[in-house]
């Protein structure tokens, strides 16, 4: 498949990081990059959240896939409702197990998010996935099962589209350079959206990514799914919490010592995150500003990640450097590889 077959259907820190031997790398256990896609590949669709109540998204995503030249499986979950669940706990964690050890499915893209993903996991099989890793991507609920994956057996995973996004050509082309061809990607946003940039605190740094959306990690803190903070990038998106709840969620990661153990912050969508009274409310900027600004790594906003149009598809547990004064922002690795 060549990247004209799959589009049609700031500059970077190389050199002078800054106090880079005092940082804290944490790699735990050994990172394990799938193998990337090929034309001829079978992708499985799951939905191992909320339920998929709009079943045109269904049909959407699989003519997509095939389209660019995959096959593809549709899970069980993809038409089961149980409450605004894609059906029950263990159905959700089976068919995610049997994904995993399937060896004729080659990745896994989840439907949707919403909420059920931290009630399955410690339903999920690590030991399969670790002997069979695999692509698996998703974002915002599907945070908690990617971060958890990542900690319990090293496979990098990937926070990028699920059925229900809008599969635009800058988010297609992330997917394709990290999915298929395992670039060292440069996550720069798209030229209308570089003026969103903002640094809040300058400096650079490397670490191991860890992104994901702020009400699902901080509902992780305190949980044994808690992930491992130390020598991370952290990379942070929200949707439709307006500003005071984003303070509150803040609070509560920076007094559980999250803040002071990673390596840098990166700031994606925040979408629809405005005050409803803005005379009597803070707003967002004065919001990471005051938990932000006394921090003493690198930290910027405005990144195109998370509830937007436009996504990075950002590789959990792979190692990248950032600037935060020119919002450089690249793997040092490659998230997947081309041979096996």
């Amino acid at each position: 498949m060549n990247r004209r077959q799959f589009l049609v259907n700031s500059s970077v820190l190389t050199t002078g990081l800054v106090g880079l031997g005092a940082m804290t790398l944490v790699e735990k256990p050994t990172k394990i990059a799938p193998r990337a896609l090929r034309a001829g590949d079978t992708i499985a669709l799951t939905a191992p959240a909320g339920a998929v109540f709009n079943q045109d998204h269904i049909g959407k995503m699989e003519a997509l896939l095939k389209r660019f030249g995959f096959k593809v499986v549709l899970g069980k979950t993809l038409t089961e409702k149980e409450g605004y669940l894609a059906g029950s706990d263990e159905l959700r964690a089976e068919e995610l197990n049997a994904f995993f050890a399937n060896t004729n499915v080659h990745a896994i893209f989840t439907m949707r998010g919403g909420w059920g993903c931290g009630r399955i996991l410690d339903l999920i099989d690590y030991e399969v996935i670790k002997a069979n890793p695999k692509i698996i991507m998703g974002f915002s609920d599907i945070t908690s099962l990617l971060v958890t994956i990542t900690e319990r057996t090293g496979l990098i995973t990937f926070h990028g589209p699920v059925g229900y996004s809008s599969w635009n050509a800058f988010s297609v082309q992330s997917v394709y350079d990290t999915l298929v061809e395992g670039k060292k990607v440069d996550f720069d946003n798209p030229p209308e959206e570089r003026d969103n940039l903002e640094t809040i605190v300058s400096s650079s740094t490397a670490g191991e990514i860890l992104a994901g959306n702020l009400t699902v990690l901080c509902s992780l803190v305190g949980t044994p799914y808690e992930p491992t903070w130390e020598g991370k990038i952290l990379c942070l998106e929200e949707v439709g919490e307006e500003p005071y709840r984003i303070d509150r969620m803040l609070w509560q990661m920076g007094s559980a010592g999250v803040f002071k153990k990673i390596n840098g912050l990166v700031l994606g969508s925040f979408k629809k995150c405005e005050p409803e009274f803005p005379d009597e409310s803070f707003s967002l900027s004065e919001v990471f500003d005051q938990h932000f600004k006394p921090l003493s790594i690198p930290v910027f906003k405005g990144a195109s990640f998370g509830h937007t149009a436009n996504k990075y598809n950002l590789p959990i547990g792979a190692m990248a450097i950032m600037n935060s004064q020119n919002f450089g922002f690249k793997l040092l690795v490659k998230p997947t590889h081309l041979n096996g």
